[in-house]
């Protein structure tokens, strides 16, 4: 010991009575002297201008009911040794407290044990969760009357081995009750108000109906107030509500005045439960509330308090594990660092986590925990209130990461590794740079406080954002990687995006999820559109097939990037605006039932599929204005940049204006060769087609098709030898003579609206595909059942209005009751719906009709039917009717 400072003093064991050896741990005699002797002997050494206390090496039995008690200015220096806690069956004990008002304490150099294995945790009288054994504890209850408080200042707890506690290895409570409260004032008066504020430089009461103030003087002259030259305006005895009708997260001004009633001055923009120095002079003061409405008694739960709170607390370098409860707690304390500790197996009573922020709530505050590794407990962060809360540069490993509560106000989780743990927050937060390895992170509806996620790496991990306010949050920087590592994520990959729009800016997604899994995903009934922009998708096409890994959300999507996305399916409302698109290999997008999609500046890098698949689109509105589409490595023609199963189309709109199509081979822009005018209205308007690129579309579409330059020449669809002999053709509608003769004409105008393609006939008992179109009395009608066949009797087509449909059943009766059939006979159900039946084994019907429908094949009494489709027609229009214009000569 010759090498410690000359302010040390070494614990003369015999001189104070005490032994660093046990032989019986539950030994009250030994535990007692020893506790006694070591206080004493601290005391004295403090009183003689010791600055350390050193202790002997080896282990010292301490009694649960006497804990060691360090000075102010000096430090506890364990050398090793063990503080053992003898074995007892108590609720609540420590081995080291802090009850002293203590200032520039410090423990460090040693082992702090519990007596968790050897505990009686079934004493009689005593709580029955037996978890308030603490390792080194600044108490919530003290006496005032010896001069005992928790205003606590700059201790140190360092390089210490906390284990087998029944409680926390460090635990921190803020103590003070109310000197008076609206409720149940100690005074004869309450802080009630009135309309109105206060000049904050003079005093003076002044006109202010945004604002209240108090109408009496709140006193300042308590002795607590008066001793710590501090005091607070507090909610209720539970320290988290100011009052139902008191708006908490709004600040107030307070006014100070001396003991003759002038003016001291003034703190504007106070919040509630923070701590407000007493000016010197000040007597009293009172408060503004930045409120209009004035709270009745029953609404306002404002007390005033001098608090003793623990402030400049340092637990650093701990070794912290196996405790029952916490490994540390914040039960009301302020500017605490918890640094380069290792904290983990914590375990035996809830919540069991390696630190937690509760009780006393709004008084947590300034709070750092960095460097730490904290891992193998149930919870390893719980914020349930307060503010100033930093999470800096820490391994959590296992066990769920951090859990803030909504009453959690400016959380900072920064530099962080997450590994195969959970987090969510559902406070005002940060959370930025940091790496997260099969974990996940939720921002929850608990609050509309805001959030920003920025530059985290979410490797095999999870982002959910649910806050229930729109552009609250935004995610920016992140990126977003997945392998096949991601099947042992706790809960999944990829990004997922909540009922309310937030914004996302310069993310990316990498690689692809097996299954159904999507590494973008969110509520397809979001109330508005998210915002992304600078988004690169990269590979997210599933491995075993061409579905993409994102689903496309309602939103609007700005200069992103689809590199390999696989097919990407739309159902909502979305923009692309200056978006890049690379695909092969399968369609890019596929079109089912979606509300509005509009694709504007974009650039599309195709190889020879297809940009846009329709096949079930239903009154909706798709857009493609001013974009790119480039297929320099083309390999097939067989289908084009916008195809579908147009068949199956059943309306809408899509609208093609003033893109650009190029390709190496003669690819289509547009392939729709069986559409009709009521399954999807196409316009081609103001477009550029170069090598080679050209259009395959029913002629009923070129109507609207205007303004193209199809390889060099304006609108080639308008010009013709000679009268056209297909298509659809608008009431004055021209086609230009491409063989114009001096004593010639211009061309041809449409003097009657309608096809001018010569169209068969109807025929009986033919089969027709569906599309399939006839004329009949100079009508044109196309048949809408797929391979169907035609009755007997030609049926009466209609003539008015356009898409009248009419069912081919002329000639096929309805079925009858005990009557003979033949094979071959047709008859019809009594609803008659979209089949007719033919007999395929003769005999009489049963008594009562069959049902129908069932099966292919019907038992009728002794027939046998077999269920047969019928055609039905539908109105297209009339045959157009053309006159030559414009003699030339």
């Amino acid at each position: 010991m010759s090498t410690l400072p000359s302010g040390s003093y070494v614990l003369d064991l015999t001189q104070w009575g005490v032994s660093n050896t046990v032989s019986d741990y539950g030994d009250k005699t030994l535990a007692t002297n020893n506790s006694n002797g070591i206080n004493n002997a601290i005391v004295w050494a403090s009183q003689q201008g010791y600055t350390e206390f050193v202790l002997p090496k080896g282990t010292y039995l301490i009694d649960e009911t006497i804990p060691i008690q360090p000075q102010g200015f000096m430090t506890l220096n364990l050398n090793g040794a063990t503080l053992r806690i003898r074995n007892n069956g108590l609720a609540s004990y420590s081995v080291i407290c802090y009850k002293q008002n203590q200032m520039f304490s410090r423990v460090t150099n040693g082992i702090i044990q519990g007596d968790r294995y050897n505990h009686n945790y079934t004493t009689p009288g005593q709580a029955s969760t037996h978890e308030w054994g603490m390792g080194v504890l600044v108490p919530n209850i003290v006496n005032t009357a010896k001069g005992e408080g928790t205003n606590t200042r700059f201790i140190t707890i360092d390089n210490i081995e906390f284990l087998d506690l029944t409680g926390d290895g460090v635990s921190l409570f803020a103590t003070g009750g109310a000197i008076y409260t609206t409720t149940t004032p100690t005074k004869t008066y309450a802080i009630t108000f009135e309309s109105g504020s206060i000049n904050t430089t003079n005093g003076n009461l002044i006109a202010d109906s945004t604002k209240i103030r108090s109408n009496i003087f709140i006193d300042l002259t308590n002795s607590q107030i008066v001793k710590w030259k501090t005091f607070g305006i507090y909610g209720d005895i539970s320290y988290q509500s100011v009052g139902s009708e008191i708006d908490g997260t709004l600040p107030f001004d307070i006014i100070f005045y001396n003991a003759n009633g002038t003016f001291n001055s003034s703190l504007t923009n106070i919040d509630f439960y923070d701590e407000i120095p007493l000016p010197d002079g000040a007597t009293s003061a009172k408060i503004v509330l930045h409120q209009s409405n004035i709270p009745s008694p029953s609404g306002n739960g404002l007390t005033l308090r001098s608090m003793e709170i623990p402030k400049f607390t340092f637990i650093e370098k701990c070794h912290i594990h196996h405790t029952r409860r916490l490994g540390v707690t914040l039960q009301g304390a302020k500017f605490v660092w918890v640094k380069n500790n290792d904290i983990h197996h914590i375990s035996g009573t809830g919540p069991s986590a390696a630190l937690d922020v509760e009780d006393n709530y709004a008084l947590n505050q300034n709070l750092w925990i960095e460097d730490n590794f904290l891992h193998d407990n149930k919870l390893q962060l719980i914020f349930v209130k307060g503010k100033n809360f930093h999470v800096r540069n820490n391994k959590i490993e296992r066990g769920i990461g951090i859990t803030g509560y909504p009453g959690v106000r400016k959380i900072f989780i920064e530099g962080n590794y997450f590994k195969d743990t959970s987090t969510n927050i559902d406070g005002e937060c940060v959370i930025s740079n940091n790496h997260l390895h099969r974990s996940s992170v939720s921002l929850g509806n608990g609050t509309t406080e805001p959030a920003l996620v920025d530059n985290n790496t979410f490797w095999n991990s999870s982002l959910s954002v649910n806050r229930p306010k729109a552009y609250c949050v935004s995610v920016s920087n992140c990126r977003f990687t997945v392998d096949s590592d991601y099947n042992n994520a706790i809960s999944g990959a990829g990004f997922y995006a909540g009922t309310y729009p937030q914004t996302m800016t310069g993310c990316m997604f990498e690689g692809a999820l097996g299954s159904s899994s999507l590494i973008l995903n969110g509520d397809v009934n979001a109330t508005e559109g998210w915002s992304y922009s600078n988004i690169l998708f990269l590979n997210t096409k599933k491995i075993s097939n061409n579905n993409g890994g994102i689903k496309i959300l309602r939103g609007t999507y700005t200069n992103c990037r689809f590199n390999n996305t696989g097919m990407l399916y739309l159902d909502k409302p979305v923009d692309f605006i200056g978006c890049t698109f690379t695909w092969d290999g399968y369609n890019l997008f596929s079109f089912s039932n979606n509300g509005l999609a509009r694709f504007i500046n974009c650039l599309f890098n195709g190889g020879s599929s297809t940009a846009f698949y329709f096949s079930a689109l239903t009154q909706v509105r798709v857009e493609l204005i001013n974009n790119l589409f480039q297929y320099p490595n083309a390999t097939s023609t067989s289908s084009g940049v916008i195809d579908g199963y147009w068949n199956n189309v059943t309306g809408g709109k899509l609208i093609v204006d003033g893109n650009t199509f190029k390709s190496n081979l003669a690819l289509k822009a547009i392939n729709c060769p069986s559409s009709t005018p009521d399954q999807v209205q196409i316009t081609f308007i103001n477009n550029t087609l170069e090598g080679n690129v050209t259009f395959s579309v029913d002629n009923t579409q070129i109507p609207s098709f205007q303004n193209n330059n199809i390889n060099g020449v304006i609108d080639p669809y308008n010009w013709s030898t000679s009268i056209p002999k297909s298509g659809y053709f608008k009431l004055g509608k021209e086609i230009l003579n491409s063989n114009m003769a001096a004593d010639g004409f211009i061309g041809w105008i449409c003097t009657v609206e309608g096809f001018a393609n010569t169209y068969p006939g109807w025929q009986a008992l033919k089969v027709y595909n569906t599309g399939e179109r006839i004329s009949v009395n100079g009508y044109v009608y196309c048949s809408t059942v797929w391979n169907a066949k035609t009755s007997t009797i030609m049926p009466n087509f209609p003539t008015s209005p356009l898409y009248t449909t009419v069912k081919d059943i002329v000639g096929i009766p309805v079925w009858k009751a005990n009557t003979t059939y033949n094979v071959g006979e047709k008859v019809l159900p009594s609803n008659i719906s979209n089949s007719y039946y033919e007999c395929t084994t003769a005999g009489s019907s049963g008594s009562t009709e069959p049902a129908w429908g069932t099966s292919s094949t019907v038992t009728d009494g002794t027939v046998v039917w077999i269920k047969r489709d019928f055609q039905v027609w539908k109105l297209l229009g009339t045959t157009a009717v053309f006159k030559k214009f414009g003699t030339l000569s």
